[in-house]
Parts: C-alpha cells; sequence; structure tokens
C-alpha cells in the first residue's frame, strides 16, 4: 500500500527555501511596500485589476506586481465564467430540442433539428449499405 505517496504531489506545491520573488521584495523599502498595499489590494478584485498594473507600473513596483497577477487572475476568471456560461446555455438549448423532438414523435412528425439534423443526415442508414 502506497500511504507515504499518496500526497506526494503536493512537495511540488510546498517551498522548500526561498521562493523566486524574494529577491525583488528585498529591493523594495519598507516604506515602497506599505505606501503600495492599498493599491496592491485592488490587484485582486475582478475589473479594478487593472488599476494597480496600470497605476503601479509608473509609480510602486509593489503594487505592480501584484497588479500584474491580478490581470492574468481576472483574465482567468473571465474565460472559466464565459466557458461555464457557454456549457449552461449549450444544455438548455439540447434540453429545448429534445423536448420538441418528444412532442414531433407524439404527434407521428419527421422534424429535422437545426445545425444537428444537418450532421445526422450524414450518417448513412444501414439499408444504403446493403448491396443486392
Amino acid at each position: 500500500m502506497r500511504t507515504q505517496d499518496t500526497f506526494g504531489f503536493l512537495k511540488d506545491f510546498i517551498s522548500t527555501g526561498k521562493s523566486t520573488q524574494e529577491p525583488e521584495l528585498e529591493t523594495l523599502t519598507p516604506d515602497e511596500i506599505e505606501e503600495g498595499k492599498g493599491l496592491a489590494i485592488l490587484a485582486y478584485i475582478p475589473v479594478v485589476c487593472f488599476i494597480p498594473f496600470l497605476q503601479g507600473k509608473k509609480g510602486n513596483k509593489f503594487a505592480y506586481e501584484h497588479g500584474k497577477q491580478g490581470v492574468v487572475l481576472f483574465l482567468f476568471e473571465v474565460v472559466a465564467l464565459l466557458g461555464a456560461l457557454f456549457w449552461k446555455a449549450a444544455l438548455f438549448l439540447a434540453s429545448v430540442a429534445a423536448l420538441v423532438g418528444i412532442i414531433y414523435v407524439l404527434q407521428g412528425k419527421m422534424w429535422k433539428i437545426p445545425v444537428i439534423g444537418d450532421f445526422a443526415d450524414k450518417i448513412e442508414s444501414p439499408e444504403t449499405n446493403k448491396t443486392d
């Protein structure tokens, strides 16, 4: 049984020494860090993250570094949100199409789902493959 290696992957995420950002922070003065804290907090609020990214570049390196991370985090959030909305909309439309299809079946009618019906027409039926 591999119980001791169960959480071995966590070693990649746990810092064993100084991180790569510590030397950069050592060049910052305590006053610069304290001055940039308010602006740096904005870096982690969606949409507002652009303020420390743009303002910090000119004035405060501490806020700018957090601003860079905030902008990337915001872009990740937008992509995740759009992906989730797309899949929810797709599932909703598929459910509506299935419901309409069931109604047509109960009425004894044929119905071609827009777009999907065109793909379905490309599938050959077993009867067309028979050779006489």
